[in-house]
């Protein structure tokens, strides 16, 4: 993954926008396969699986925010998100 964005230097083709929009959806796909793997097994933790569910429903509405975000909002989220995702690969 590449570095946070600024908004002198934006990644990827398209900007800050898109390549937000594809790191909430990363933190998005990494809960939901934590989520899908704790309901197979019947002895998961429910304190953890409650955090994923939190954390996914405050990545879906910073995912829904991007749609109407200016510049700024969008490389702070932007930079949120690749940092959440760090640590949560680091885990």
């Amino acid at each position: 993954m590449a570095g946070p964005l600024t908004p002198e230097d934006p990644i990827q083709p398209g900007g800050d926008a898109e390549q937000a929009e594809a790191t909430v959806k990363q933190v998005i796909a990494w809960y939901n396969a934590r989520l899908s793997a704790a309901h197979r097994q019947p002895d998961h933790d429910q304190t953890l699986v409650a955090a994923w569910r939190q954390g996914r429903e405050e990545a879906a509405d910073d995912f829904e925010r991007l749609q109407s975000a200016d510049q700024e909002e969008t490389v702070a989220i932007a930079i949120t998100y690749a940092a959440r995702l760090k640590q949560l690969r680091a885990e």
